[in-house]
């Protein structure tokens, strides 16, 4: 088991010293932009979830929303957004997120409440005008928020929870 750990992060710390990691660990204006723009796009994405949750927990309506659908193709814009900064925020310090459970926890959480998303999109889309018969559409708005919550989290006790934060410093 120590030799894998040990052989992980020798590759992490050979990655870490490419021109691409290089360039966005240390360049403030590739390392802040990447950052504001995760932290813009999880807003925009997690706030759509949020009042689409909210929405299917608090209202008695068991109809489509043409405003709430409006919202989901700007939605799928913010999750590409994340999965771009996030990538770029990797490449920076990819050790301090590979070798950290919080990092798999948020990723398991945004994963999950993602395809929640796309499950509520899919009903909403196939129920222009009629009902949203889901027995189980209120539970499953309230994993979301809660998954929702844990991503957040998460992303937040990343920048705190970090054993290693570069491999490099190793060898």
């Amino acid at each position: 088991m120590a030799h894998r750990k040990e052989a992980t992060l020798y590759y992490l710390a050979r990655f870490e010293e490419t021109a691409i990691s290089i360039l966005f660990r240390e360049s403030g204006v590739a390392f802040f932009s990447s950052l504001s723009l995760h932290a813009l796009a999880m807003a925009l994405v997690v706030g759509t979830n949020v009042a689409v949750c909210l929405h299917v927990l608090i209202t008695n309506q068991n109809t489509y929303s043409p405003t709430i659908a409006r919202f989901y193709p700007l939605h799928w814009w913010g999750v590409a957004a994340i999965f771009i900064s996030g990538v770029a925020l990797l490449i920076a310090y990819p050790a301090k997120a590979l070798t950290n459970p919080v990092f798999y926890i948020k990723l398991v959480a945004l994963i999950s409440a993602l395809i929640i998303a796309r499950v509520f999109q899919l009903k909403f889309e196939a129920s222009q005008g009629h009902s949203l018969n889901s027995g189980n559409k209120k539970k499953l708005a309230a994993l979301a928020l809660s998954l929702w919550v844990i991503t957040i989290f998460a992303g937040r006790f990343l920048a705190y929870t970090h054993s290693v934060l570069l491999a490099s410093r190793y060898y």
